[in-house]
């Protein structure tokens, strides 16, 4: 446990979806209000130097740890297979649909941000993360985890309609009309990457609706990944494609920004719940001279016997993220309920 200093402080324990911090809390520890809007671009450092801090990492881990946890399970009709298939949240690529003509700041305040407030009242996204990257034209791009099912089509029309404001699929529309002019041209530069029929398939798509709807975005239910977490905060922290940008390189929903946990007094009966966790459970844990972290799977505090833990958390994601613990119950194993 925690090593005991001389000050004055409080033991305490924090509960998140899969840890336990132990530690204690000085008496004389200010804290600091901000005000913060839902779709301010919120929860992000500005001066990043071109990477990722550690602050910043684990930030976006822990948003990623909640977002994966709050977001429901999803069953969706595969309609090129045929078989339907579950997922928990999606992966947005955005793109520009033309070459880059503003700044990195400029495209995230007027494109980004109306994006994010539209699939708020579109697809009822209620936590997101998104990442800014640069492609290897130049121009900035962002991916986005959602939770919740965006039809493709419409993703992609929001999308044009959005960046057009600032005239990217015009000037699109005119590059297309240009190089095209004769009729269907090859890009052979490209021809690694793009094949052949792929190319003559994209031709009679743009031609069709006269290159108003270029495919700027795209999207993928993440459903294989076996740690998706890990798999997600390791894509969403890289840095080989940060050198150059300019302001905010990632961003959440302020609930996500905002995480602190279920904090708890360490009085004689959560050291007793807590106690009881690690002799029935064994979990592996992590002591330092000032913290213990325990690891946990949530539904481990279903038991009885946790029945402080449980309600203690069960109660912070009401009322921080309006969770609903029906649902999730729901989706678990009934052998895990019954217990």
């Amino acid at each position: 446990m925690p090593y005991q200093n001389d000050y004055v402080s409080i033991p305490m324990l924090t509960i998140h979806p899969s840890k336990i911090n132990i530690y204690n809390e000085p008496l004389n520890r200010t804290y600091h209000n901000k005000e913060h809007k839902r779709f301010n671009l919120s929860g992000v450092d500005k001066s990043h130097h071109d990477k990722v801090s550690m602050h910043a990492r684990r930030k976006i881990s822990k948003a990623i740890e909640y977002l994966i946890f709050m977001a429901r399970a999803k069953t969706l009709p595969n309609t090129f297979h045929g078989k339907a298939f579950t997922f928990r949240i999606a992966f947005v690529t955005l793109t520009l649909p033309s070459s880059q003509i503003h700044s990195d700041n400029v495209i995230k305040e007027k494109c980004l941000n109306q994006f994010l407030i539209e699939c708020h009242r579109r697809w009822h996204v209620k936590n997101y993360l998104w990442r800014a990257e640069k492609q290897g034209n130049g121009n900035i791009h962002f991916h986005v985890l959602v939770d919740k099912f965006i039809p493709w089509n419409e993703l992609r029309s929001t999308w044009n309609r959005i960046t057009n404001k600032l005239g990217y699929v015009d000037r699109y529309r005119d590059q297309m009309r240009d190089f095209h002019n004769g009729g269907f041209k090859l890009r052979n530069d490209l021809l690694a990457t793009w094949a052949y029929k792929n190319q003559i398939k994209a031709y009679q798509e743009g031609k069709a609706n006269d290159w108003n709807n270029p495919n700027s975005t795209d999207i993928h239910s993440i459903k294989k990944v076996s740690n998706i977490q890990k798999y997600i905060t390791k894509y969403a922290t890289k840095e080989s494609q940060t050198s150059g940008l300019v302001g905010r390189l990632w961003g959440c929903n302020f609930e996500l920004s905002d995480i602190k946990g279920a904090q708890l007094i360490r009085d004689g009966r959560i050291s007793d719940e807590l106690n009881t966790f690690i002799s029935q459970n064994n979990p592996r844990i992590y002591e330092s001279d000032h913290f213990s972290v325990i690891e946990i799977e949530f539904s481990q505090l279903f038991q009885s016997q946790f029945q402080s833990l449980f309600e203690a958390f069960t109660r912070y994601l009401v009322q921080h993220f309006g969770f609903n613990y029906q649902l999730y119950q729901s989706e678990q194993p009934k052998k895990e309920q019954q217990k």
